[in-house]
């Protein structure tokens, strides 16, 4: 059992600004997926929750400027009501009208960071010789674990002289990882997209037809954003804290 987020998309319910009607809302299509469904003939019948919060967190939104005290903006937490890591600034929501949402200066961001961090790699990766990832030679370990055992496989691989340099330095160990290579890939258009991708998703979505979808890959990130993003203005966004 643990605690997950998912984004749940609504209708806007009832009078803009009113938590009750908004809460209804999301209890309506939360419940198909409600551990404790009555209605499910099946005796193995299995749920996605047991019980759930408006809470953002970490996957607060951002709102878009000039619009910070639109009565529509989510900011009342159900969760741990005043604790200090559910206090918003007037930039963030729990969720809102997909059109009062600024979906994109998060991604911007991180795609502007993402793209500077390729290019200091590259520019660095520049006076080693090529080098392979890490998988090169633990995917041989795998095929022939007696005849070359992991510890060979990942002392070859650190053995590389970009790696070696990386593997003595604890400060290019943080900025580039002990496996840049698979890390940030030959493509640094394919990596600052995919960076930029991981900022809006939580682990789950909920769709506004009532489809519950989750997954952790590079396809479900990117399904994401372009059902998000496509998403009529008016639809509610709202970031929950369920129970599994």
């Amino acid at each position: 059992m643990a605690k997950q987020r998912i984004t749940v998309c609504v209708e806007p319910p009832g009078a803009p600004g009113d938590p009750d009607a908004l809460h209804a809302a999301i209890g309506k299509a939360m419940a198909p997926y409600s551990y404790d469904r009555e209605d499910i003939p099946h005796p193995d019948w299995v749920g996605e929750w047991d019980y759930w919060a408006v809470s953002g967190a970490n996957f607060a939104f951002a709102v878009l400027p000039g619009h910070e005290d639109d009565p529509r903006l989510v900011r009342d937490s159900d969760w741990q009501r005043g604790s200090e890591w559910e206090e918003l600034d007037r930039g963030r929501c729990h969720g809102g009208p997909r059109g009062l949402l600024d979906l994109d200066v998060d991604r911007d961001a991180t795609a502007l960071e993402a793209a500077r961090r390729w290019d200091e790699w590259a520019r660095f990766a520049a006076h080693h010789p090529p080098a392979l990832p890490a998988s090169h030679h633990l995917d041989r370990a795998y095929l022939d674990p007696i005849g070359y055992p992991e510890k060979h496989a990942r002392a070859e691989h650190h053995a590389q002289p970009v790696i070696r340099a990386i593997l003595d330095d604890p400060e290019l160990a943080e900025r580039f990882t002990d496996d840049p290579i698979r890390f940030f890939g030959p493509d640094r258009e394919a990596f600052v997209t995919d960076r930029a991708a991981q900022v809006l998703p939580t682990p789950a979505l909920l769709t506004l037809d009532g489809h519950w979808r989750e997954d952790g890959g590079p396809s479900y990130r990117r399904w994401f954003n372009t059902y998000l993003d496509t998403l009529p203005p008016e639809t509610m966004l709202v970031r929950v804290l369920y129970h599994s």
